[in-house]
């Protein structure tokens, strides 16, 4: 009996790391990822504790959007004069009709601000054939990566 209690006071490694990392951890996050809310019937949610868009995963498509067509970004002059090159990777979701909802841009990664707009406004100019899933058409996320080269003339 005595045993079982002096043990009980000065636990073992492994039980002080299960006592103090893992059970907490495995608590944590399945509070984080509990919902008490309905499950969410579209692709976005927001998730207030952050206040960003999170994107949930939708089914895997068929066929993925294929671009038909784009028109090329505009070059910010004063950059092109400067000869500053840069890059803008934006993700974005395409619909059932080809077209980019607006509000699902997201820019992934960009050299220099002053080529996201311009970015942006050519993706939602963007044409695309939609995504199949099931033999259906199905609105699916498309990255996507637009260089800006100042030797490049329009």
């Amino acid at each position: 009996m005595y045993e079982d209690l002096a043990r009980s006071q000065n636990p073992t490694r492994l039980e002080w790391f299960v006592i103090h990392a893992l059970i907490p951890s495995v608590l944590v996050t399945a509070a984080l990822h509990w919902s008490a809310e309905a499950p969410a019937t579209r692709h976005e949610r927001i998730d207030w504790t952050i206040c960003c868009p999170v994107i949930e995963p939708g089914p895997i498509v068929d066929v993925f959007p294929t671009l038909i067509r784009m028109p090329r970004p505009a070059y910010p002059e004063w950059m092109r004069r400067s000869e500053i090159e840069g890059r803008v990777v934006l993700r974005a979701l395409v619909s059932t009709r080809g077209r980019v909802y607006p509000s699902s841009i997201l820019v992934l990664q960009a050299t220099h601000v002053q080529f996201v707009v311009p970015a942006r406004e050519a993706l939602i100019a963007a044409l695309f054939r939609p995504g199949w899933f099931g033999g259906q058409r199905i609105d699916a996320w498309v990255t996507i990566g637009m260089d800006f080269k100042p030797l490049e003339v329009p």
